[in-house]
């Protein structure tokens, strides 16, 4: 949704204190205090992903006091397009529903559900999020990990 605002705005042809508002205003919407951080990895660093492979990761986060939905939330793992600024995933896999304010949960994905779709940027790069759901089907990202890349080392 941001980054749709975000091309209005420049293709109206506002000016960059517009744009600072705009920023200033989407950032209101997510409450300071919400993250989530990669605590193991089954994956090594030159790990080669075949399709039998299985991402898993242990994950802890936390949401802000602040923070409120009437969808809930939820933790999930998203890949890198070779979209620039989009990550994507296949079906419900890879996603767990939170029902904690703060928790630690393991996330597993199958390689085999993303690795064959011509969306997927190689090296394979991927991010865990905290999301707010919206509604059925939307979510905004409250806090997500570094990039993971996994590197074919020789």
């Amino acid at each position: 949704m941001a980054r749709l605002m975000k091309r209005f705005v420049f293709g109206a042809g506002c000016t960059g204190l517009a744009l600072a508002s705009l920023a200033a205003l989407l950032a209101a919407q997510t409450a300071p205090g919400n993250t989530i951080a990669l605590l193991a990895l089954n994956q090594p660093p030159c790990a080669t992903l075949t399709p039998q492979s299985v991402i898993r990761a242990k994950l802890s986060y936390h949401l802000a006091d602040a923070e409120q939905s009437a969808y809930g939330f939820a933790v999930s793992i998203k890949f890198q397009s070779t979209t620039p600024r989009m990550t994507f995933s296949d079906g419900v896999q890879g996603q767990a529903v939170v029902t904690a304010r703060h928790d630690t949960l393991t996330l597993e994905y199958p390689v085999a559900a993303i690795r064959r779709n011509d969306r997927l940027q190689r090296p394979v790069t991927c991010y865990f999020y905290l999301h707010r759901n919206t509604g059925p089907g939307r979510s905004v990202v409250l806090a997500k990990t570094e990039a993971i890349t996994f590197q074919e080392c020789q």
